[in-house]
């Protein structure tokens, strides 16, 4: 699957408005991932994700490099949270365009 199917599959199964939210959602998902698993498995589950999309998982991963945020994992609502509070930041920052 290519990077645009995929952000599409977010897009469609989240029921986002637009695809800068599925975007947005996706990278805030994976970046809460990364911090919460070893980054040797941030690197295999980066591999089985189009080109680009995978990076969000790796930039984590090498700011922590094998130690988890936390040592357990983490409640369902605690993780949601998580994730909407890095989207809203996502969606404030200026596009970048080229």
């Amino acid at each position: 699957m290519d990077h645009d199917t995929f952000i599409g599959q977010v897009q469609a199964r989240a029921g986002l408005d637009s695809r800068d939210a599925a975007e947005a959602a996706t990278r805030a998902t994976l970046e809460t991932v990364a911090e919460r698993i070893p980054a040797s498995l941030s690197d295999d589950l980066a591999a089985q994700l189009p080109q680009g999309i995978g990076e969000h998982l790796r930039r984590v991963a090498t700011t922590t490099p094998d130690h988890p945020e936390t040592g357990g994992r983490p409640k369902f609502r605690e993780f949601l949270d998580r994730v909407s509070q890095r989207a809203r930041k996502s969606s404030a920052r200026p596009r970048r365009e080229g």
